[in-house]
C-alpha cells in the first residue's frame, strides 16, 4: 500500500518507524497539513499498512456534521470490537459499552467516569492479544466527549504497544489531540506536517485517479493554482484539465476547493445529484436509510453506484462514506434551503436517537417553537448525563433560542441550565456572562435567587469570592419562598465564606433552620447543609468532626441542570482529612473527584488541583506540590483565567519557595497581592501569596521582611475570625519571623494565640509546631531547659504525624540546643537526622542550615565515618564530577555539596580531589552515579 503513496517517501518512513517499534510501550503519530493536501490518503496508507503487520485498528473519521453529537466518534471507534471482548469485561463496564454502542436501550443513562474507565478496560483487553493502532481522521471534527474519554486512555496505556495515528489540519490546530504531549514519555512521538506535492508527483496522482493527465505545461499551471494541494489539483484538472481550457486556468476560484467541489457536484447528472445531496443531510447515511427518506427516487443504488465511480462517494456495503469532507460539504451546501429544512424534518422522524433527532428538528426549525425547544432541552441533558457538557451546553443554547420569547419563566431557567452547562464544559467566562445576563433580565423572586445561586457558584470557582458572596446573600433574600432553595443558597454561602467565619457559622445554621421548615427534605440537600456546619466549626477552630455526615451521604440521581458536578462533598472530606493528619487519604478522595472533574466539568479541575497541592505541602512532598500547582494553572487558563486563580498560584509559589526556587516564588506571588490590592474581591485568595512572600524571606535570611508579610496574613485570618491553625498554617512561620527581628515580645503574644488556637482545634500538626516555637522563643531567651523540653515535646506531638519536613525543622532547632548545651552527640544525631529528611525532600536551604550547624560541631578524634550523604558526595567527587555536576546527580545546592566535601576531607585527612580519588581506587562505588 505504501507504494500507492506518490511523494510522501519521507513521510512513509516515519509511518513504518511508528508501526515497527516493538517497545511495549505506547508511541503516537500526529500528521497535519491543509485540507485536500493527503492526510487522509496518508492515514488510509497507515490504516492498511498496520493490517499487514498484524495490527488490531480501532478508526474512526469524524465529519463536520458531527461535531456537536456526543460519543459519535467512540461508537465509530469501537464498532469493530467484538461483543466477546465487551462480554469479558465486569458486568457494569460491559453495560455502559453496551449503552454507548446502542446494544442495549437507547436511552439509558451512565456515570461519565465509569464510562472513561469502561472504554479504557475495553482498550486494554484489545491490546492484550497483540499490537493495536488507534487512529483518527480529522480530528477537529471528533466531538468534545469522545476527545476527554480518549484522553482519560491515552494517559493510562503504559506497558502496552500501543499506535496511536491523529490527523488534524494545520489551520485548525491547537495543541496537541488528547494532551499526547504529556501523556507519551520522551522520544515516542512524533508529528508530520504534510507539504505540497511536486508537479512529477501531481502528474502521477491524476493519472492513477484520472486515467489521465494534462500535457506538461498545463500540468505546471495547475500545480501553480493548486499549490501542490493533491485535491485541489483532481478537481482543477476535472475542470479545466482537458483541451480547449486554457482560458480558464488564468486564476483559482475565489472560494478555493470548495467553489471547485460545489461545480463538480453541480455538473453530476440530475438524479446522481440529488442522491449526493441526499447523503450529506444524515449523520451516518446508508442506503436504506435514503430509500426512505426518498421513496420516489428510482434506481437510488444505481445513482449512487455511478456517484462512487466520479469519485464522489464511496460505498461499504450498506453504509456511504463521501470521499472527502470537502464533497460532503459542498453537495449540503448545494441543497436548496427549503429542501434541506424538509430534508432535516425528515431525517428527525426516522432518527431513534435523541440527540440526533433534536438537532435535525432545529435545523428544520424557521422560527422558535416549544416542542422543538422541549426536544432539545431533552436532548441536553441526556447528552450532560452522558458526560457530554460540551455537546449539552450547545444544545441548552439551541433550547433557549428556539424558546417563545413570551415564555418568560421557561426562557430563563432554559437560560440559568444553560450557563452552568458551558461552566461544566470548561467556559467560565461565558457562563459568567450568561448568568448575569439572565439575572439583569428578571424581578426580584424565586427564578432569580437560582439564577443568582448559580453565579455565586460559578464566580466563586473563577477567584472573585466577594462577588460570589454578594450573589449568595442576594440570592438567599430572594429564596424565601422555596425553602429548599434556600437552604441550598445558605450551604453554599457558607461554604464559601472563607472570608467571615462569623457569616460561615450563621449561613450554616440559617441553611439547617430552612431544612427544618420541610416535612421531607431532600437527602441530598440534608448532607450539604450538615456538611457546610462541620466545614464552619473547623474554621471556628472547634475541631474536625467528619463523624457527623456518616450515613448522610446519599447515592442520588445528578440532577439537571449540574447543582454538584463532580463535587459530591468530596472536596470537603478529602480536604478535611488531609488537617487531620490522614493525607494520603484525602488525596485518595480528592483524585477521585479530579478524574470525574476531567470527564465531567472541566472547569472545577484547578480548585482540586489546588486542594490537592495543597495536601502534599502538609506531608512536605514539595515537589510533587509544585507539579499540581502548575497544572492548576494550566487548567485555569485553559477555562479562561489569565495566569490562573489565585489560590493556586499562591500555594505553587509556597512549594517553589520551599524547594529553593525563591525569585520564580516571588515574582508569582508578588503578581497575586497586587492583584489582590487592586481588587478586594480577591479577598482570602492572596492569603497562600503572602504565606509564600513570608518563606522565600525567611529563606533570605529577611527576617523584618517575612514579619511583614506573615504579620498582614495573621491579621487578615483573625479579622476573618479564622481560629483553625492549619488553615494557610503561618503562625509557625510568623513566630520564628518575629524572633528573628528581635521582637520577642510580639513573638510572645503570636506564640501565646498560636498555642491557644492549637489547643482548641485538637491538631497534633498544630500543637507540635507551637511546642517548637516555644522552643525556639525559650533558647532565645536563654531558657535552655524549658526550650530542650518544649522541642522535645514538638518531636512526640510530631510522631506518627505524616509531616517528614515539620518534624526535620524540630530536629534542627533541637540540635541547636543541645549544641548550644555543649551536648555534642545527642546535638549531631539530630542534627544529622534533620539534614537527611531535608536531602530526602529535596529542600536545599533548609539542608544547608543543617549542614551549616553540622560543621559548628568539632568532630572527635580523625575518625573516618562518613554519613551516606558525605560518602555518596565523596565517591562522585573522586570519580571527577564537579560540585555543580554532584549538585544535579544528588538534588543539593553547590553550596551543600562544598560544605559535605570539607567535612568529607577533613574526617579523611585528604586536602584534593586527587588525594580522595587515591583512597577510594579500586573501591567499588558505594552508590551509582
Amino acid at each position: 500500500m505504501s507504494r500507492a503513496i506518490v511523494g510522501r517517501t519521507d513521510e512513509i518512513h516515519i509511518v513504518e518507524r511508528l508501526l515497527d517499534d516493538e517497545t511495549e510501550q505506547p508511541r503516537a503519530l500526529l500528521i497535519e497539513g491543509e485540507a485536500g493536501i493527503g492526510k487522509t490518503t496518508l492515514f488510509d496508507g497507515l490504516l492498511e499498512m498496520a493490517r499487514e503487520r498484524g495490527f488490531r485498528s480501532l478508526s474512526c473519521r469524524p465529519t463536520r456534521s458531527e461535531m456537536d453529537l456526543s460519543y459519535v466518534g467512540l461508537m465509530e471507534l469501537l464498532d469493530g470490537i467484538g461483543g466477546d471482548v465487551v462480554a469479558s469485561l465486569p458486568p457494569p463496564q460491559a453495560r455502559v459499552l453496551n449503552l454507548i454502542l446502542r446494544r442495549e436501550e437507547p436511552e439509558g443513562s451512565f456515570d461519565r467516569l465509569s464510562l472513561a474507565v469502561a472504554v479504557h478496560a475495553c482498550i486494554r483487553a484489545v491490546t492484550s492479544t497483540g499490537p493495536l493502532l488507534v487512529a483518527v481522521d480529522d480530528v477537529q471534527w471528533l466531538d468534545r466527549p469522545t476527545v476527554r474519554t480518549l484522553a482519560y486512555s491515552v494517559r493510562r496505556l503504559a506497558g502496552t504497544r500501543t499506535c496511536i495515528a491523529v490527523v488534524q489540519r494545520s489551520e485548525a490546530a491547537r495543541g496537541w489531540p488528547f494532551e499526547l504531549d504529556q501523556a507519551m514519555s520522551e522520544g515516542r512521538i512524533d508529528a508530520v506536517r504534510l507539504g505540497p506535492v511536486e508537479p512529477s508527483g501531481l502528474s502521477r496522482i491524476l493519472r492513477t485517479t484520472l486515467g489521465w493527465a494534462p500535457a506538461w505545461p498545463r500540468l505546471l499551471r495547475i500545480a501553480e493554482l493548486s499549490g501542490g494541494n493533491p485535491f485541489t489539483a483532481l478537481e482543477l484538472a476535472r475542470a479545466f484539465g482537458g483541451e480547449g481550457f486554457e482560458e480558464h486556468l488564468d486564476a483559482l476560484p475565489s472560494g478555493g476547493a470548495i467553489d471547485l467541489a460545489r461545480s463538480r457536484i453541480g455538473e453530476l447528472a440530475a438524479p446522481i445529484r440529488e442522491a449526493v445531496e441526499l447523503a450529506s443531510v444524515p449523520r451516518s447515511p446508508t442506503i436504506d436509510l435514503l430509500r426512505r427518506l426518498a421513496p420516489a427516487a428510482s434506481d437510488l443504488r444505481s445513482a449512487l453506484a455511478r456517484a462512487e465511480r466520479a469519485g464522489v462517494l464511496a460505498l461499504e456495503g450498506d453504509r456511504i462514506r463521501f470521499a472527502h469532507p470537502i464533497l460532503a460539504a459542498a453537495a449540503y451546501d448545494s441543497i436548496p434551503p427549503d429542501r434541506r429544512m424538509e430534508l432535516h424534518r425528515a431525517v428527525a422522524l426516522l432518527s431513534d436517537d435523541l440527540e440526533e433527532r433534536a438537532r435535525h428538528l432545529a435545523a428544520a426549525a424557521e422560527h422558535p417553537d416549544a416542542e422543538v425547544a422541549m426536544a432539545l432541552e431533552g436532548a441536553a441533558e441526556q447528552a450532560w448525563r452522558r458526560g457530554a457538557p460540551d455537546a449539552a451546553a450547545r444544545l441548552q443554547g439551541m433550547a433557549c433560542r428556539l424558546t417563545p420569547p413570551d415564555d418568560e419563566e421557561a426562557l430563563a431557567l432554559r437560560r440559568v441550565a444553560h450557563g452552568r452547562l458551558l461552566h461544566s464544559a470548561g467556559d467560565a467566562p461565558g457562563a459568567i456572562e450568561e448568568l448575569r445576563s439572565v439575572v439583569g433580565s428578571l424581578p426580584p423572586g424565586v427564578i432569580r435567587a437560582r439564577a443568582l445561586y448559580h453565579l455565586m457558584y460559578v464566580t466563586r470557582l473563577s477567584g472573585a469570592l466577594g462577588r460570589a458572596v454578594e450573589y449568595g446573600l442576594q440570592a438567599a433574600h430572594e429564596a424565601t419562598d422555596d425553602p429548599t432553595l434556600q437552604a441550598e443558597v445558605y450551604e453554599l454561602l457558607s461554604r464559601l465564606s472563607d472570608d467571615d467565619v462569623e457569616r460561615k457559622l450563621d449561613t450554616a445554621r440559617k441553611g439547617s433552620a430552612a431544612i427544618e421548615r420541610l416535612p421531607d427534605p431532600d437527602p441530598e440537600v440534608v448532607f450539604y447543609v450538615r456538611a457546610a456546619l462541620v466545614e464552619a466549626e473547623f474554621y471556628a477552630g472547634l475541631g474536625i468532626h467528619l463523624e457527623r455526615l456518616e450515613g448522610l451521604a446519599p447515592e442520588t440521581k445528578p440532577r439537571f441542570p449540574p447543582v454538584r458536578t463532580a463535587s459530591r462533598g468530596d472536596d470537603l472530606i478529602g480536604r478535611l482529612l488531609a488537617y487531620d493528619g490522614r493525607i494520603d487519604e484525602g488525596l485518595s478522595v480528592l483524585r477521585g473527584m479530579y478524574e470525574r472533574a476531567s470527564v465531567e466539568s472541566r472547569s472545577i479541575m484547578p480548585a482540586i488541583l489546588g486542594w490537592m497541592a495543597e495536601a502534599e505541602i502538609m506531608a512536605g512532598r514539595f515537589a510533587q506540590a509544585a507539579a499540581l500547582a502548575r497544572e492548576a494553572i494550566e487548567r485555569a487558563e485553559e477555562t479562561g483565567t489569565v495566569g490562573g486563580n489565585p489560590w493556586e498560584v499562591g500555594f505553587h509559589a509556597v512549594a517553589l519557595a520551599q524547594l529553593g526556587y525563591l525569585d520564580e516564588a516571588e515574582s508569582a506571588a508578588t503578581r497575586i497581592v497586587e492583584t489582590a490590592e487592586e481588587d478586594p474581591f480577591v479577598g482570602p485568595d492572596q492569603w497562600p501569596a503572602r504565606l509564600a512572600l513570608g518563606v522565600a524571606a525567611m529563606a533570605r535570611g529577611r527576617s523584618g521582611a517575612a514579619a511583614a508579610h506573615l504579620s498582614i496574613l495573621d491579621r487578615s485570618k483573625r479579622e476573618a475570625g479564622i481560629r483553625e491553625p492549619r488553615l494557610c498554617a503561618h503562625a509557625g512561620e510568623l513566630v520564628e519571623a518575629l524572633i528573628g527581628t528581635g521582637a520577642l515580645e510580639d513573638a510572645t503574644g503570636a506564640l501565646a494565640g498560636f498555642e491557644e488556637d492549637a489547643a482548641r482545634s485538637g491538631g497534633r500538626w498544630s500543637r507540635g509546631v507551637a511546642a517548637r516555637c516555644r522552643a525556639l522563643l525559650c533558647a532565645v531567651e536563654r531558657r535552655s531547659d524549658e526550650a530542650l523540653e518544649a522541642a522535645e515535646r514538638s518531636l512526640l506531638e510530631l510522631d506518627g504525624v505524616p509531616a517528614p519536613f515539620e518534624r526535620a525543622r524540630t530536629l534542627l532547632v533541637t540540635g541547636q540546643i543541645r549544641r548550644r548545651r555543649r551536648e555534642k552527640g545527642p546535638a549531631r544525631d539530630a542534627l544529622r537526622a534533620a539534614l537527611s529528611m531535608f536531602e530526602e525532600l529535596a529542600t536545599p536551604i533548609w539542608a544547608e542550615r543543617a549542614s551549616a550547624e553540622l560543621a559548628r560541631i568539632p568532630e572527635r578524634g580523625s575518625g573516618t565515618e562518613l554519613t551516606p550523604t558525605e560518602e555518596r558526595i565523596a565517591h562522585l567527587a573522586a570519580d571527577g564530577l564537579t560540585n555543580k555536576e554532584i549538585a544535579d546527580r544528588t538534588f543539593l545546592s553547590p553550596k551543600t555539596v562544598e560544605v559535605n566535601l570539607t567535612r568529607v576531607y577533613r574526617k579523611l585527612g585528604v586536602r584534593s580531589r586527587t588525594a580522595l580519588a587515591g583512597r577510594f581506587a579500586g573501591e567499588r562505588p558505594a552508590v551509582e552515579p
